[in-house]
Parts: C-alpha cells; sequence; structure tokens
C-alpha cells in the first residue's frame, strides 16, 4: 500500500463514500419513520380530543333526556326553560326536540291541542325536494311537539320524524334498546344547504321500565331528540388551522357502509399524500362506528424534512465524522423524547404520592383483564382495603405523617405482589385495590397484605383494634360471565370489606363468607 498511496486513497473515497451513501439512506429511512409515528401520533390527539367532545355533547342530550323524564309533563314553556339555557352554551347543538309517540288516530285531537302552542300547528313530513307535506296514514306518528331555539327551527315544529326511513331505523332502534341511538348523517328539515347533521335520539319511558324490549315497549311515550351538527363538533375539538397541513375526515363505517360525513379539505386535493393515510377506529357512539381518516400534506412532511441526508451525500466523506455525530445527536433526541413520553404517560397513569397505579390505571386494566378473562373462562380477583382508623391518625399525627403512612402502605403492597400481571392501585383517600388476574382465591394473598402492613409498625395510638396501623380487606374472586360487569366485582369486594370493618377491623373477608380469614 505503500507503493499506491492513490489506490489508499481511492479505496478509502470509495468506502468512505459507500458509507455516507448508506448512512444517508438509513437516515431518510429513519425520519420516513419519525415522520410517520408523529403524524399518527398527531391523528391519535385529534380522535380523542373529537371523541371527547362528542361524548360531552352526548352527556348533555343524556342529562336532559333524564332531567324531562321526571316530569309530569311537558310544555311548550317548560321546554324552553330546560333547553334554552343548554343551547346558549353549546354551539354544536343545532337543537333540541321533544317528540312524543301519537297513534294515527289521535291525530286530530293532537293537532287541536297543539294550536294554543302553536297557531296553524299540522303534521307533515318531508318529502324528497325537503319541503313539507301532509302526512300520509301510517300506524304511528312521532311528531316534533316542541323544539328551541323555536325562531330557527319553527318548520321543523309538526314534523313526523318517523316519516323518513332512517330515522324510523333510530326510533325503533332507541325504543327497544332503551339507549340514545344516532341517525346516519342526513339532512335535516331545519338546515339549508348540504351541510350534513346527526340526529340523536333518546328514548323515554313512563315508570321504571324494565329490560325487557316488551316492558320497554309497552312503558314507552316519546323520545327527547338532539340535533348536532358535525362540522361544529369538527370546530370545537380540532383547530381549523390543521386543515392546511392534514387532510382530516369523519367516515361512517357502521353496518358496513362507508359514508364521508364530514371532512375539512377536498380529498381530490393532489398535496394529500395518500401512501401515509392513516385511520383510527373511534368507540362507538350512539349505535354509530365511526372513524378519524388523516393524510398528511406535503407540507406537513416538507416541514418535518430534515437536509441531513442530502448534505452526506453532498460533502462525502470529508464530513463522515461530523454526520455520525449528527446521527449520534439525533438517535439520542429521539430517544430522550421517548423517554419523556413514556415518564407522561407513567405519570398520567400513576398516583403522585404513593406510586401505585392510579384511579384511571386501575379502571383501564380492570376492564382489560375482565375481557380477557370473560374470553378464557379464567378466574379474576378483587382485594379492597382499607387504613383502619385513618382518620384518626391524621388528625393525631397530622397530614405529612399521614402521606408518609400511606407511601410504606404502598410499598409493603408491592413487596407482596410478585406476579407481573397483578396491579395494586390508590382506589382513594386510604383506600387501596388490588387486581389478581387468574387468581381463583385472593384470600392468601389479601391475608399476606394485612400481615405485612401490620409489621411495619406503625404507631397509631388512637386506632381501636391495635397500637399500630392495620388494614379491613374485603376479598372477591369470580370467573365471568357475559351478565356480569366488573362493577359486579368491585362492588362484591367493596361490600366484603364493608363486612370486615363492621366485623371488627383488623381481618379479611370473602365476599361470599361471614367469617374472617384469620
Amino acid at each position: 500500500m505503500k507503493r499506491h498511496p492513490l489506490l489508499m486513497v481511492i479505496l478509502l473515497a470509495l468506502i468512505g463514500f459507500g458509507l455516507c451513501a448508506a448512512l444517508s439512506r438509513g437516515l431518510y429511512l429513519e425520519e420516513n419513520k419519525s415522520i410517520t409515528a408523529e403524524f399518527r401520533a398527531d391523528v391519535t390527539q385529534l380522535e380523542i380530543a373529537f371523541e371527547r367532545e362528542v361524548r360531552l355533547n352526548l352527556e348533555i342530550l343524556f342529562a336532559l333526556k333524564t332531567s324531562a323524564s321526571l316530569m309530569p309533563e311537558m310544555n311548550a314553556t317548560l321546554f324552553e326553560k330546560l333547553t334554552l339555557p343548554v343551547l346558549e352554551r353549546s354551539p354544536a347543538i343545532k337543537a333540541f326536540t321533544w317528540a312524543p309517540v301519537v297513534r294515527q288516530e289521535d291525530r286530530a285531537g293532537f293537532e287541536q291541542r297543539q294550536q294554543s302552542w302553536y297557531p296553524g300547528f299540522v303534521l307533515s313530513e318531508m318529502s324528497a325536494t325537503a319541503d313539507a307535506m301532509p302526512v300520509e296514514e301510517l300506524p304511528w306518528l312521532v311528531p316534533v311537539q316542541f323544539i328551541q331555539p323555536i325562531a330557527d327551527n319553527r318548520q321543523a315544529v309538526g314534523f313526523d320524524v318517523s316519516s323518513e326511513a332512517k330515522r324510523r331505523v333510530a326510533l325503533l332502534a332507541a325504543r327497544e334498546t332503551g339507549e340514545m341511538v344516532a341517525t346516519a348523517a342526513i339532512k335535516l328539515v331545519q338546515e339549508p344547504g348540504n351541510e350534513k347533521g346527526l340526529l340523536v335520539i333518546a328514548p323515554l319511558y313512563s315508570g321504571v321500565a324494565d329490560t325487557t324490549p316488551e316492558d320497554r315497549a309497552v312503558r314507552h311515550y316519546g323520545f327527547m331528540n338532539g340535533v348536532f351538527r358535525i362540522s361544529e363538533l369538527i370546530k370545537q375539538s380540532i383547530p381549523m388551522a390543521i386543515g392546511s397541513k392534514i387532510l382530516v375526515q369523519l367516515v361512517d363505517r357502521t353496518d358496513g357502509a362507508e359514508d364521508v360525513i364530514y371532512s375539512i379539505g377536498r380529498p381530490s386535493d393532489e398535496r394529500w399524500l395518500r401512501s401515509l393515510i392513516h385511520e383510527v377506529p373511534l368507540a362507538p357512539i350512539a349505535g354509530r362506528n365511526w372513524v378519524l381518516q388523516a393524510m398528511p400534506g406535503a407540507t406537513f412532511v416538507s416541514a418535518r424534512r430534515s437536509y441531513l441526508p442530502l448534505l452526506v451525500i453532498g460533502f462525502g466523506f470529508s464530513f463522515i465524522a461530523l454526520l455520525v455525530f449528527f446521527a449520534v445527536r439525533s438517535l439520542r433526541q429521539n430517544a430522550e423524547l421517548n423517554k419523556t413520553k413514556r415518564e407522561l404517560e407513567t405519570i398520567s397513569l400513576t398516583d403522585a404520592l404513593t406510586g401505585l397505579a392510579n384511579r384511571r390505571h386501575f379502571d383501564a386494566y380492570l376492564e382489560q383483564e375482565w375481557s380477557r378473562a370473560l374470553r378464557q373462562s379464567q378466574p379474576i380477583s378483587m382485594v379492597m382495603l382499607d387504613i383502619d382508623y385513618f382518620k384518626a391518625f391524621n388528625d393525631a399525627y397530622g397530614h405529612p405523617r399521614g402521606d408518609q403512612c400511606l407511601k410504606q402502605v404502598a410499598r409493603a403492597l408491592e413487596q407482596v405482589m410478585r406476579r407481573p400481571t397483578d396491579l395494586a392501585a390508590r382506589y382513594g383517600g386510604e383506600e387501596f385495590a388490588l387486581v389478581l388476574p387468574d387468581t381463583q382465591d385472593a384470600a392468601t394473598v389479601a391475608e399476606a397484605c394485612r400481615v405485612a402492613i401490620q409489621a411495619l409498625g406503625i404507631v397509631h395510638e388512637f386506632s381501636g383494634v391495635a397500637p399500630v396501623i392495620t388494614i379491613s380487606v374485603g376479598v372477591c374472586s369470580l370467573v365471568p360471565t357475559r351478565k356480569m360487569s366488573p362493577a359486579v366485582l368491585i362492588q362484591q369486594a367493596d361490600d366484603a370489606l364493608y363486612d370486615a370493618k363492621e366485623a371488627g377491623r383488623n381481618q379479611v373477608l370473602k365476599a361470599d363468607q361471614a367469617l374472617p380469614e384469620h
């Protein structure tokens, strides 16, 4: 090689160029992955914000329906007082309607009674041209009796909701199930233009309806409906400025359909990168299966694309060391971002004081393990425990000592629980909960927890059962069935905890026994 330094230089240059090319390509592919991951994370956040907005508005309708069902009767004045304050604070809700079930033979009397509220009132249905026309002969009608705001929706008064096919299907489903049911995206009678809306139907029953469809059919007397503007739901949850970078569409795929019910931009524009299309399904909303579909624009990608791969190719082997530095720094930044993300996720699922899972983590984990136990017909156990006379401890020794006590109890619980599938959570205050998947009898674990916490020897002179901190424990173990819900497991464990307290505290009781475990 000493005789041919040029060959050595050329060889090193070729090796350097190859390394630069390989590094450049690797950086480019890694950048693509990072951009794709960032885009998908953004879409997921948009879906979370939108779903939260929709559910908040549905909760408003549910609350109004509950309030209305408690009233002996409804009239226009009462309906206005009930709904107008809500409409003023909820821009996504176009209107609320009250629609009783009227038999065809009672139609004339119903129209006559309505004259006192709305002179010229007449029952009507929606024609293909969106003009009101007389109602055809039907076995029963569901006319809009009251609507607010009346100023913008007077033409909808008297409209028979059941005269339109999509709405009739939703009405029947709501009546039979007792749940709120949303229609497919439709053109509403009070909406000019082509903007799509959503009608959510909430059934009303007299008295307390049983769980059978037959009983609900007998007690059913009408509907409380909410008219939602889909565009406003989007605007309230998704910044409109995002439309220049990401195309967001709301797709209804209920019953195998593929209906784009809202789009922030024009899907036909060439700027959207269809190869990176990403979909996030929403949890079922009032019987509808919606999907948030998104495509990034060229500007979204270009704003996140660096010049690093081009620099590597352009400057060659003389910048290999510098490029390695940038690559290492880039990987380190990604690692720090991922670490920060993991830390934030851990914080959101962790109780700040004890370091155990918080209530949110507990609820999600219980739902997950309950579903798994149901699928696999395996047992699952719940242990609810409460520190005995903790209020007296706080009052006597102060809240700092109380907080330290909670931390020590949490550490003791973690030491007892060895399996990675077991979860210890702070349920609230001085109450803790353990989720034990695939566990038939959790009494042994519960007793170990009781013994471990008593062994801490935390002085409690004001306890009614022992001179140190003790706990009372309730245990429930069962194999889930489809007729059960996780609430059954929690309730039975909580009842057992209550019985343990009533029986003298500092003991473990099963949900199916009356005697302590020790």
